[in-house]
């Protein structure tokens, strides 16, 4: 149904004003309980009709549509529900203007509630916070416990006017007064905060239910229910307001059953947001699979991609060319496709220079060090620059300059992690002498902020005299910098980062991790995926180097239970716990599958090569396939025509190789989108590069083929045509000890073979893996078996999807993204 079309809606006769509230100045009166009020197409609102003269529409596009919750003979009532990612209902043609206002929403905020707007209304051209109007829940995570206003005549920013707290699920009566010189909100006829305001003009061109609107889009999604929304243009007496708190009132029952129903609603969500991949069809081998299949396209056909070394090279290049050439060759934060399809670069003030700075130093470093990939010298030195200038303080912590505090020096202790990698590159890759006593004397600051527990604590920072520039005390934030820990020791021997590690790691454990292996509630473990398996590869580092077999089980049960409630069986990782309020649906990041990958290599070095199988399945099935290619990038992003300045110059190619916020299924969602962020895409390096120095490994002059990708060296070559061939050649280039070619537990053992300068080998298998014994310079043999193939289905963040598998290379998956699917 078009724009136009709805907007016949508003010249329908409306029902007729009920003398249950206040007429005078009542601009609109939307109510959710008057179905003849509502334009449905199925269960979704195509409009909904005010019932005050000239009987305004709020009108949704086609694919935004909110649902509609019919309600009769409960104590619930019927309300219009808004899913929090992009459902809006806007008035396009309000053309109101007030020098006060009155605005009453009855609404049920729902998990996850992330700071949406109620109600905005905003100028043809301009922004709802200044001279329009918004009330949004601000920064409201675990409760309603915020409210924002904002609109013309306000003195100062964004602040929280809600004194109380309430929990999700239940209706409330929310009221703003915005008279001449003053905001106040009232809760359920509670008093909450004011807000001092000067006289000014509300402009609302446009009005809009369930979003915000500013810097010219839409955004600030509302999440949860509303029933009735009424805006007057004047400021009500309080025996007005008084009035419509009786009439609209919610009782203790209809409060106590919404909570109810939230609560029911949460863990029905928690118990199917995630289940485990079930079998629905499955064939030997991939010519049983081809055989009969019209709906699929032969594997062999497919862009499959297997280079790992030439996806780090376009990573490389990425990130060595995000530096802003007007700003000092300052790197960015990440690159955005802009809602006109345009790209533009960002930067960041608390993440950008102390966080940025030390993953790409990370990331390009280990590309140098494990894949042979240069790094480029004109960018490590750009990145070493702002690397030293980060750390140029007493505390010899990594902080960053904060405009909005006065310009004052800032420390984030989510950054360390970071900013201890930088220098481990910098030791490692440049033998820097700066980084290394730096290094130190960071790590001598974090032992003195450091308590017998292992945890960082706000008492001795404030004794140390740095609490009050300082913030992210968090266990997580601690438990974190464990991998950066271990390589410093690596590159420097120094006995106080094996200290710090191995009291991080036992916290760690303890706090972000259950006995059985799940991830703790947000309220211990943050919600921020990234931090707790970033936690966990360092942990399980930390268990292996000191041989310690309960943290190896541990960690291997988080392995187990705790990552597949997070992460999808082809390595798709959700951003942030659903009740997060930064959850985003089905929104991931690379940087997690990542972690997942190094610990997953990480035990399968330790002895347990299942575990090399999930690394290869997540960088077959989610790392390789959602890194941005010209070829695909094209078809989603293009350059301003006209750039303004280097944020947005050749956004384009200076993106490819990139990695940001994926989907399950889809590199982006449509729309505004990040196209790349460098912490992300610094992670896939970091995975990537590990992973090319483990897919062989040798021991005593033997090898052992642990990663089934191609590999070569002075000594031995190794071809694989997995994943669309059961085939691994190999030829020795000079005396060899010995040879393991790991088996994956999917392979019947019963169809391999090997052979030997074309004479069969009888197969010895030895934990996993096919032993032959040593082999002279020039002999070459294979080893073969047939590729079995299945359909699976599976539910990820709420969804379900129908895969197709060969081996373990996912090649099909159902719904297939809509903007920018994976290659197959």
């Amino acid at each position: 149904m078009s724009l136009c079309t709805l907007a016949v809606l508003a010249t329908f006769l409306g029902t007729p004003l009920a003398a249950d509230v206040p007429a005078d100045g009542l601009l609109v009166r939307f109510d959710a309980s008057d179905s003849a009020t509502l334009t449905l197409e199925d269960d979704r609102v195509a409009a909904w009709k005010s019932t005050v003269e000239p009987f305004h529409a709020a009108v949704a596009s086609d694919a935004r549509q909110p649902a509609f919750v019919a309600r009769s003979g409960g104590a619930l009532r019927s309300a219009v529900r808004f899913d929090g990612i992009d459902d809006v209902l806007r008035v396009p043609a309000f053309q109101q203007k007030a020098e006060t206002w009155t605005l009453v929403v009855v609404a049920a905020p729902a998990t996850p509630v992330g700071g949406g707007g109620l109600c905005s209304a905003s100028p043809e051209a301009g922004h709802d916070y200044d001279p329009g109007l918004t009330v949004d829940l601000y920064q409201s995570a675990g409760a309603f416990d915020q409210i924002n206003v904002e609109g013309a005549g306000r003195i100062g920013g964004q602040i929280d006017q809600m004194k109380s707290a309430y929990p999700l699920g239940s209706f409330h009566v929310i009221i703003v007064v915005r008279s001449a010189d003053t905001v106040q909100l009232y809760i359920d006829g509670t008093p909450e905060g004011s807000r001092p305001v000067n006289a000014a003009q509300t402009v609302m061109d446009a009005l809009r239910i369930g979003s915000r609107f500013y810097e010219g889009k839409e955004r600030a999604f509302f999440h949860g229910e509303i029933a009735q929304v009424l805006l007057y243009g004047r400021a009500l007496a309080e025996g007005e307001r008084t009035a419509i708190e009786a009439r609209l009132r919610v009782s203790d029952e209809e409060r106590e059953e919404g909570e109810k129903a939230m609560a029911a609603e949460k863990e029905e969500q928690r118990r199917n947001r995630m289940t485990a991949p079930q079998v629905v069809e499955a064939w030997p081998n991939i010519d049983a699979f081809v055989k009969g299949q019209s709906d699929v396209p032969d594997p062999e056909t497919l862009p499959i991609r297997t280079d790992i070394r030439e996806a780090i090279e376009l990573s490389v290049r990425h990130m060595n060319s995000l530096f802003n050439r007007d700003k000092d060759n300052e790197p960015y934060f990440y690159v955005n496709r802009e809602a006109d399809g345009t790209g533009k670069m960002h930067h960041s003030i608390n993440i950008g220079i102390p966080h940025v700075v030390g993953r790409c130093l990370l990331a390009c470093m280990s590309a140098e060090k494990d894949a042979t990939v240069p790094f480029p010298e004109d960018g490590l030195a750009i990145f070493e620059r702002y690397c030293r200038s980060s750390f140029d303080n007493a505390d010899h912590l990594n902080s960053y300059y904060d405009p909005n505090r006065g310009g004052a020096r800032f420390i984030e202790f989510h950054n360390m992690r970071e900013g201890l990698y930088g220098l481990w590159a910098l030791i490692a890759g440049r033998q820097s002498q700066w980084a290394r006593e730096t290094a130190h004397e960071m790590l001598v600051t974090l032992d003195s902020v450091t308590n017998a527990e292992g945890l960082w604590s706000v008492e001795l920072a404030k004794e140390r005299g740095i609490l009050e520039r300082s913030e992210g005390f968090a266990p997580p934030n601690t438990a974190r910098i464990v991998d950066p820990l271990l390589a410093c020791y690596d590159a420097t021997q120094d006995p106080l980062a094996m200290k710090l590690a191995a009291g991080y790691a036992r916290q760690g454990l303890k706090t972000l991790y259950t006995e059985d292996g799940h991830f703790t509630p947000m309220e211990q473990s943050s919600g921020h995926v990234h931090s707790i398996t970033s936690s966990l590869s360092g942990i399980t580092d930390y268990a292996v180097r000191t041989d310690d077999k309960a943290m190896i089980d541990a960690c291997r049960k988080i392995m187990e239970n705790g990552v597949p409630e997070y992460f999808s069986s082809w390595g798709w990782g959700d951003e942030v716990f659903p009740e997060h309020p930064a959850n985003v649906v089905s929104r991931g990041e690379i940087n997690q599958t990542g972690d997942v990958v190094r610990a997953a290599l990480i035990l399968g070095g330790a002895g347990y090569p299942d575990y090399y199988d999930l690394a290869e399945r997540y960088l077959r099935g989610m790392i390789l396939p959602t890194q941005h290619r010209e070829k695909e990038l094209r078809a989603i992003l293009r350059d301003k025509p006209e750039p303004k300045d280097d944020s947005e110059r050749d956004t384009v190619m200076r993106s490819i190789g990139g990695y940001a916020m994926q989907l399950p299924n889809d590199r982006m969602s449509p729309g505004d989108w990040p196209i790349s962020t460098l912490d992300i895409t610094s992670g896939a390096v970091h995975a990537m590069s590990e992973a090319y120095r483990y897919r062989t490994t040798t021991r005593d002059g033997a090898y052992r083929v642990n990663l089934l990708f191609d590999f070569e060296d002075d000594k031995l070559v190794v071809d694989s045509d997995l994943p669309l061939r059961g085939r691994i050649s190999f030829r020795a280039k000079q005396d060899i000890a010995g040879l393991a070619i790991r088996i994956p537990q999917w392979v019947n053992t019963e169809t391999v073979r090997i052979t030997v300068e074309g004479e069969s080998t009888p197969l010895k298998l030895e934990k996993g893996y096919a032993i032959l014994d040593a082999i002279p310079a020039g002999k070459q043999g294979e080893l073969t078996f047939d590729v079995p193939c299945k359909r699976e289905k599976e539910t990820v963040d709420g969804i379900a999807y129908t895969t197709l598998w060969v081996g373990n290379q996912l090649v099909d998956i159902k719904p297939r993204g809509t903007e920018s699917p994976l290659p197959f």
